[in-house]
């Protein structure tokens, strides 16, 4: 491995050391205006007031480590290969290991809110605490324990959390990994018999470092050539997952526009659209859900291959190469 040709950390250094000098400074600041206790509401100022701003400002630095992370353009060596969804979660697992803290995590975004909230119900509780006389060691030496101890926490969070959010400037080097409810659904597909599913992912290498260039789900009929695919399809509503297949044929004959219903053994009976788009075969495979239920409608991953199935058989019985 040579990842120094393809990241360079030079600049990241700097504004770690930064980070770390104004850490320190904003925590003697706080001591100082502490001790010296020129108003009345000082205090909140110092256990409140303070960390907030603190917080914020590591954010900011937080961001600005991560985006000091250099990408080293180059040309990298492209091949794709077929994996299993086995072959390839092992490899994401590998990939994130290596590289997992380079690319963005929008989700911080929620930890971010709830750290604006602890900080400030953290410095109120300090006060609370101080205000009952509630003594450690001695009075100073508790002030000044607590003001370093809640200004390292909040420095920390903000900094961890502000370097989280963000992704280098480096979209040749990775992407992130396919994940999420297609690639869960898609996943199933691989348990179902006439049904070749995994990934289809294009590997780069470049000074003895391999990262994922790009990754998709792939789904084939077994005996049919490749183009003749399934594709996953997810849709949203309110808490509802609902899961479809489309189903594709390219120059596999011709079809006329109607539907099928048929009862699979499912919770839901299924419905096959059949159309055409130029040159291509389509099928589109879902479950008819009544428009009215007393519940929040649920689709099973065994209904689903179930209807994977049925769609693969449809798939074989219609294809007429012309």
């Amino acid at each position: 491995m040579n990842e120094e040709t393809i990241i360079d950390y030079g600049r990241q250094a700097g504004v770690n050391r930064a980070f770390a000098i104004l850490s320190v400074l904003v925590t003697i600041a706080g001591i100082v205006l502490n001790y010296l206790d020129i108003f009345d509401f000082t205090p909140t100022v110092v256990f409140v007031g303070i960390p907030v701003l603190l917080f914020i400002l590591s954010l900011a630095m937080g961001g600005g480590s991560k985006k000091a992370i250099d990408y080293i353009p180059g040309k990298w060596e492209k091949r794709k290969t077929w994996v299993s969804f086995v072959e390839y979660e092992d490899m994401v697992e590998k990939y994130e290991d290596a590289y997992g803290e380079l690319y963005s995590h929008p989700g911080d975004y929620l930890s971010c809110c709830c750290s604006f909230i602890f900080i400030i119900a953290f410095g109120f509780l300090i006060l609370i605490s101080q205000e009952m006389t509630i003594i450690l060691l001695n009075p100073l030496f508790d002030q000044i324990l607590f003001i370093v101890l809640e200004y390292s926490i909040v420095a920390v969070a903000g900094f961890v959390i502000g370097f989280r959010i963000p992704s280098i400037d480096a979209q040749d080097f990775f992407k992130r990994p396919v994940t999420g409810d297609v690639y869960s659904f898609a996943r199933e597909l691989a348990g179902v018999p006439g049904i070749r599913a995994g990934m289809n992912v294009e590997l780069g290498v470049r000074s003895g470092v391999q990262t994922i260039i790009d990754a998709e789900v792939k789904a084939y009929i077994q005996s049919l050539p490749e183009t003749v695919q399934i594709q996953v399809q997810v849709s949203q509503s309110g808490s509802f997952t609902y899961p479809y297949l489309v189903g594709t044929a390219y120059k596999g004959g011709r079809v006329k526009p109607h539907e099928d219903s048929f009862r699979i053994g499912t919770r839901y009976p299924a419905l096959l659209e059949y159309s055409m788009d130029k040159d291509v075969i389509v099928i589109v495979a879902r479950f008819e859900i009544p428009e009215r239920t007393s519940s929040v409608p649920h689709i099973s991953m065994g209904d689903f291959r179930r209807l994977a199935a049925l769609l693969a058989e449809e798939l074989k019985d219609t294809y007429r190469p012309e």
